[in-house]
């Protein structure tokens, strides 16, 4: 182009020169001279900024395609970081839940000698086949808070049992609500709990002072400091209203309990001592179905209160290879004069848990009519009612792991102190029930 332009302008002046040569003067030539060394100039300075903008534009587009390809690079780093973002809380989320539960098969026979005022043998011998199907969800809701949810089978709301009898032409079998709480760890030693919980203390092998189906309502505090163990309690058992003249205290079972870890070499000794109280329960019947199992009722309401000490232990250790656990429980009922003791202990040696594993236990029970409270004793043994004793045979096979096989054989006397309609005392009562039991 410079060139061009520079070709041009001699044109111009050689042609204006010719043309006028002999018209113009020296002056006049040197006039277009110094215009035509202006044009160059001219010239020149925009070769020059052409030059400069080009080379510009050259970097702004090399710039543009740095920036989109850098745009490019950000959105799908953007993308991966929000994919990553979510996949956090996702695991976060699931972290946070867990689920656990269990399916039992049972088949179970029965026999039970009670007999009617007219001397008639009440009941016949039962066989039947049951179902217990539970599921548990803990939700961490925050690293000091945990709330607990589940659902269990049952009949008719039955708060000592879960089975459900396969019977009903094949109709659908009903999950009840059997846990809603929430667990505060409010100190390292310390939790709060409130709502349908689990039982919070602690409760020898196999004692059936407690039911372990039992799922308490209310209010507890558990305490854990070392060798030290303890809990506190508040539950509702009836929620009473009524007229403004009438009484309407609810009835509550209040208790404590307070425990000691103590280890012994390779051995473990476990004491605890509990204390419970049943408020505004004399005169009234809390009764679940209206059956006061075996507790001294005078015109349907119970005529005691119930003001339970319970002393526990539990001592394990190992017999050569084989786990062995020794148990004792005692209980005395502070209220009445009479009819007002339970002692039962016990042995379990081995442990059905690893594959091919077995253990074998024996237990004796002797409880009078009013040592506890009927509500919650143990639903299996002598049929859930006090004023019985006898034996337990127990042995189970894990056949896998969270996989066993249990057999349990009860020997029961009821009536053991009280007659029944008919003036029979010590009336047998077999119970035998073979279980498949699978944890997940």
């Amino acid at each position: 182009m410079k060139n061009l332009l520079s070709a041009g302008a001699i044109a111009v002046a050689m042609l204006s020169v010719s043309a006028g040569a002999q018209a113009q003067s020296s002056d006049e030539l040197a006039e277009i001279r110094s215009q035509l060394r202006s044009l160059m100039q001219r010239v020149d300075k925009l070769e020059q900024e052409n030059t400069t903008l080009s080379a510009e534009n050259a970097t702004l587009k090399t710039q543009a395609e740095s920036l989109k390809a850098d745009t490019q690079g950000l959105r799908k780093d953007a993308a991966t970081a929000a994919a990553d973002v979510a996949k956090v809380k996702a695991a976060d989320w699931t972290s946070r839940i867990a689920f656990k539960g269990d399916l039992r098969y049972r088949y179970e026979f029965t026999s039970d000698e009670t007999t009617t005022a007219a001397g008639v043998q009440a009941v016949a011998d039962r066989y039947r086949d049951r179902l217990r199907a539970r599921l548990v969800m803990d939700a961490k809701v925050a690293d000091d808070l945990t709330v607990g949810l589940g659902i269990a089978s049952g009949e008719n709301g039955d708060p000592r049992s879960s089975n459900q009898t396969l019977t009903g032409v094949f109709n659908r079998k009903a999950f009840d609500l059997d846990l809603a709480y929430f667990d505060w760890k409010f100190a390292s030693f310390g939790n709060l709990i409130v709502g349908k919980m689990k039982q919070p203390f602690f409760k020898p092998s196999q004692s059936v002072y407690f039911d372990a189906d039992v799922n308490p309502e209310g209010v507890a505090v558990a305490l854990n400091r070392g060798r030290w163990f303890g809990s506190a309690y508040g539950y509702f058992v009836n929620e009473i209203s009524g007229a403004e003249n009438t009484r309407t205290a609810d009835t509550m079972l209040y208790g404590g309990q307070v425990g000691y870890k103590l280890p012994l070499g390779k051995s473990n000794l476990t004491l605890a001592a509990m204390y419970y109280d049943l408020a505004a329960g004399k005169g009234r019947a809390p009764f679940f179905a209206g059956n006061a199992n075996g507790n001294t009722v005078v015109g349907g309401v119970l005529l005691n209160d119930y003001r339970v000490l319970d002393l526990a232990a539990e001592y394990t250790t190992t017999l050569g290879s084989w786990p062995l656990l020794v148990w004792a429980d005692l209980a005395q009922n502070q209220a009445p004069d009479d009819l007002d003791e339970a002692f039962s202990g016990g042995v379990i040696i081995g442990k059905a848990s690893n594959p091919g594993s077995f253990e074998f236990g024996i237990g004796y029970y002797s409880v009078e009519a009013d040592a506890v409270f009927a509500q919650v004793f143990e639903s299996d043994f002598a049929n859930g009612v006090t004023d019985t004793d006898g034996l337990v045979l127990r042995a189970g096979y894990a056949l896998q792991r969270n996989w066993t096989l249990n057999a349990t054989y009860f020997l029961n006397d009821r009536n053991m102190d009280v007659p029944n309609m008919a003036g029979a005392t010590d009336v047998d009562f077999d119970r035998l029930q073979l279980d498949l039991n699978l944890k997940f």
